[in-house]
């Protein structure tokens, strides 16, 4: 988990800040915190994180999460399903107004970006790959 405090001064570090958590598929739990399921690799992308936030002035810090409750947990994992079902939606409605070929390998790399955040692997996860594909695999187009 990351707890942070920027100053109210600029709202760039803020943005940056919520921009990557975002990219990592962090779930927010209050404006100034997040949590992501436990890595090394997350472990040390969110230690980068409280270092660019330190580095704006701010205060961040990286806590382990040792034991959540049941409930907690199903909240969370209940929300990164939620966060990644609504972006693989946005996706296939992408998908499906475009021609065939168009932008393919862009909405590929659209889908490949929102997987690697998919922790918890969302119910919209098969569909968006059966329609668009990953890299690597046949396309299935309606």
């Amino acid at each position: 988990m990351l707890a942070w405090r920027l100053p109210a001064t600029s709202s760039t570090p803020r943005v940056a800040v919520w921009r990557t958590l975002r990219r990592l598929g962090a779930i927010l739990l209050t404006p100034g915190a997040a949590i992501l399921p436990f890595s090394d690799d997350h472990q040390e992308r969110l230690d980068w994180i409280a270092q660019d936030v330190d580095d704006a002035g701010g205060q961040a810090w990286v806590l382990p999460v040792t034991e959540l409750s049941a409930a907690e947990e199903a909240r969370i994992r209940a929300q990164s399903r939620a966060d990644r079902d609504e972006e693989y939606g946005r996706l296939l409605l992408e998908a499906r107004a475009l021609p065939p070929a168009s932008r393919l390998a862009s909405l590929r790399r659209q889908l490949e970006s929102i997987s690697q955040r998919d922790h918890f692997s969302a119910s919209r996860r098969a569909e968006a790959i059966a329609v668009i594909g990953m890299p690597g695999r046949a396309s299935k187009r309606p």
